[in-house]
């Protein structure tokens, strides 16, 4: 399955007898789905049914969605005053004139620029005309945008497949240095004890067992073992879910935990300074899927 970018656009237009339908979406980041209409009143009612399509295409993401939908069919080209808003409107004038003792008068242009003011005169094209025309439309736009989100999507997924990747030398490189890095450890320990007993006689089998214990309290092999796995379900998610972008976002949280206590545990600069390269990378990571669906 192809991961999706949350970012995309999509636009159709069809030209019909007496009518023709546009309709773009545009999609962006989201943690959920969300959907806006832009579109003219009489066909507002439209939108739970475009968000309920929608939802058939997409899980995630904010989408604005612009419909143009213009019919010669009823109520397409009669025009009428809306003569209880113009009334009003005349009214709150007079009245500020009188209050203002002011001549000036209004532009009648100015008053046709107010919502509303200009409605239809004729009986409303049905909305099961106007359904029947626009969804069409508004599943080819759909299918454009999923289109670009994919592309986008499989160039993130890339790029990250990458990034992951990258971690495993590393991690084995750690596990080849881990056994060598204890047996220093327990050496310089066993030196300093004996540099702080000086002449006293030390019981090796107590002091083999306190040293023991300091090395434990500092072995990372338990993290290195559940970074592994993590990083092995990071590139599983990214295959084979559709919408893994919370999945990502989970792992990467757990990934990143191992690396800050691999790094706090380590006393050794050459794991430590891997440590930091991989939380450079798990922070770009990070950026990237906030964009994954």
């Amino acid at each position: 399955m192809a991961a999706q970018s949350m970012t995309g656009y999509g636009k159709a237009e069809t030209v019909g007898s007496g009518y023709v339908v546009t309709v773009e979406l545009k999609s962006v980041n989201n943690r959920f789905l969300e959907f806006q209409v832009r579109a003219s009143k009489n066909i507002l009612h439209l939108e739970p049914k475009l968000k309920q399509e929608l939802g058939r295409h997409l899980s995630r993401g904010s989408v604005t969605c612009h419909v143009q939908y213009e019919s010669d069919g009823p109520g397409a080209g009669g025009l009428a005053l809306n003569e209880t808003l113009f009334k009003a409107y005349q009214v709150m004038v007079q009245d500020a004139q009188k209050r203002l003792g002011s001549g000036a008068t209004i532009d009648i242009a100015d008053l046709l620029k107010i919502p509303d003011m200009v409605i239809s005169s004729q009986a409303s094209e049905s909305g099961d005309v106007a359904m029947e025309r626009i969804l069409p439309v508004y599943d080819k736009a759909c299918r454009e945008l999923v289109a670009m989100r994919e592309k986008e999507g499989g160039v993130l997924a890339a790029d990250l497949i990458a990034r992951v990747r990258g971690f495993f030398p590393g991690l084995e490189k750690v596990k080849a240095l881990v056994p060598v890095r204890q047996q220093e450890y327990v050496a310089k320990m066993r030196a300093r004890v004996q540099e702080l007993a000086g002449d006293a006689v030390l019981a090796e089998d107590r002091m083999v067992t306190e040293i023991g214990i300091m090395a434990e309290r500092l072995d990372v092999t338990e993290e290195i073992v559940r970074l592994e796995a993590h990083l092995h379900h990071f590139l599983e998610t990214l295959s084979d879910h559709k919408s893994p972008g919370k999945r990502l976002g989970f792992l990467l949280q757990e990934m990143l935990r191992e690396v800050n206590t691999l790094g706090t545990k380590s006393q050794f600069p050459d794991m430590q300074h891997l440590c930091v390269g991989w939380k450079e990378e798990l922070e770009i990571i990070r950026e990237q899927i906030q964009n994954i669906e």
